[in-house]
C-alpha cells in the first residue's frame, strides 16, 4: 500500500506486532506462543473459532508466527497452502489470504496482474461493501502485484472523490485514511472521525451507536493514527488499560464480553499495544 515504502503493509504490521510482543514479560511471551502453536491443526493450516483450519484464520497464524519468530509453524503452514493450488474457494477473502500467505513462504511465486486481483474481489465479491473490497484489492496488490505504480495512480483519483455515507465502521475509516496517507492525501479530516469513536474508558468502539470497546477497531485505529503521525500519548493510558483488562493466558480477546481467544483478535491485541510503544 505504501509506495514511498517497498516494505509491504503486511510486514509494517508484523514489525508493529513484534514490538508489541518483546513489550511484554517473557513469561507472557511464553504464554502467546504457546497459545499460537496450539491454533495449529496437524495438517498445518490454523484453525478458525470452530477449530476447523481455515485461510483467512492461517494468514494471521502466519503473521503472528513471524512476529513471535517460529519459523517451524511457519514450514508446517507451507505443506497446508500448498494443498490449496487446486481447490480455489468461492470467497475472496480466502483467495487473497491465500495469496497474502504465498507471497511470504513461497518466494518463487509469480506476482499477479493489478487486473486479475481486482477481477478475484469483484467476481466473487459483490456482497462486501465497497471500501473492503478496496482495502483487500491494495493489500494484496501491495504484496503480491504487478503495475503498482499504475494502480496507486488511479487510486489516487478514486480517494480524491470517494466520500462513504451511511453507518461506516471504525476500521473501514481507518483503512481509507491509510489509503489516502499512502498516495499523499490529506489525512486530519478523517483522524478527526477516527477519534470520535475513542470510548472514555479507553480503546475504540466499532461504530458510534456502540458503547463499548473491542480489540479490533482499537488495534487498527491505533495502528492508522500512529502511521499518519498523530500524538496517541491522550489516549495511551486508557488503551493500554483495555488491552490490559483483555489479556487471557496467552491470548487477547474481542474486548465486547465474548470469552472465546482466537488467533484474529491475539493479533489486533498485540497490533495496539504495538502501536502505542512505537509511536
Amino acid at each position: 500500500m505504501n509506495k514511498k515504502n517497498d516494505t509491504p503493509v503486511y510486514r509494517q504490521l508484523v514489525s508493529v506486532i513484534r514490538a508489541g510482543f518483546l513489550a511484554l514479560d517473557v513469561s507472557v511471551q511464553d504464554e502467546i506462543k504457546t497459545f499460537i502453536k496450539n491454533q495449529q491443526d496437524k495438517n498445518g493450516g490454523f484453525v478458525d473459532r470452530a477449530q476447523n483450519p481455515d485461510l483467512y484464520y492461517s494468514l494471521f497464524g502466519l503473521w503472528l508466527s513471524l512476529a513471535t519468530d517460529q519459523k517451524e509453524l511457519q514450514r508446517n503452514l507451507k505443506d497446508f497452502v500448498s494443498t490449496k493450488n487446486m481447490n480455489p474457494s468461492s470467497s475472496p477473502v480466502e483467495d487473497l489470504a491465500l495469496l497474502l500467505i504465498k507471497s511470504e513462504l513461497d518466494s518463487g511465486q509469480k506476482k499477479k496482474s493489478v487486473f486479475s486481483i481486482i477481477r478475484t474481489v469483484l467476481k466473487k465479491g459483490r456482497l462486501i461493501e465497497l471500501s473492503y473490497q478496496f482495502f483487500l484489492i491494495t493489500l494484496v496488490i501491495d504484496a503480491t502485484g504487478k503495475n503498482k505504480k499504475l494502480y496507486y495512480f488511479f487510486a489516487r483519483i478514486w480517494l480524491c472523490f470517494y466520500k462513504p455515507k451511511g453507518n461506516i465502521p471504525c476500521s473501514l475509516i481507518a483503512a481509507i485514511l491509510y489509503a489516502r496517507k499512502t498516495v499523499g492525501l490529506s489525512s486530519s479530516v478523517l483522524q478527526n472521525k477516527i477519534l470520535e469513536f475513542t470510548v472514555e474508558k479507553g480503546g475504540f468502539r466499532a461504530f458510534e451507536s456502540v458503547e463499548t470497546s473491542d480489540m479490533l477497531s482499537t488495534g487498527v485505529a491505533l495502528f492508522v493514527l500512529k502511521e499518519t503521525g498523530y500524538d496517541l500519548r491522550m489516549i495511551k493510558p486508557g488503551c493500554l488499560d483495555f488491552i490490559q483488562e483483555n489479556y487471557s493466558a496467552g491470548a487477547f480477546l474481542s474486548g465486547d464480553g465474548d470469552v472465546t481467544k482466537d488467533l484474529e483478535y491475539t493479533f489486533y491485541g498485540l497490533l495496539a499495544l504495538g502501536s502505542l510503544l512505537k509511536n
